[in-house]
């Protein structure tokens, strides 16, 4: 008998892809630039480089006051807030993000297949 019975059986899956989104001044920075890339969920991270926090939303515009903020990472920075946030939906252009002009966000993206 398995010790794994019953036990959550989630593993990676092995399709996907990354995308990076550079936030440009408006507030309509979003995944994959607005073109629908479908997915089974991501992983979304702000870049190390970046000069300030950013705010992420879902459906609709982030903005300095809505949204979640991601966190800015520095070096040596480990706190979990700088780490990449897993986002369980289902296309990626859903994401709005917000922040400073050039800020980079990464986002890990995960499609059908095993």
């Amino acid at each position: 008998m398995s010790c794994y019975k019953n036990a959550d059986a989630q593993r990676i899956r092995s399709s996907g892809g990354a995308v990076r989104v550079t936030l440009g001044t408006t507030t309509d920075n979003r995944g994959n630039g607005g073109t629908s890339l479908p997915c089974l969920g991501c992983y979304v991270q702000a870049a190390l480089a970046n000069s300030a926090v950013v705010s992420m939303n879902i459906d609709t515009a982030a903005s300095a006051s809505v949204g979640i903020e991601l966190g800015k990472q520095t070096t040596g920075n480990a706190d979990a807030a700088c780490q990449a946030l897993w986002v369980p939906i289902d296309d990626v252009a859903s994401l709005y993000f917000y922040g400073t002009d050039n800020d980079i966000i990464d986002i890990l993206y995960f499609t059908g297949g095993s």
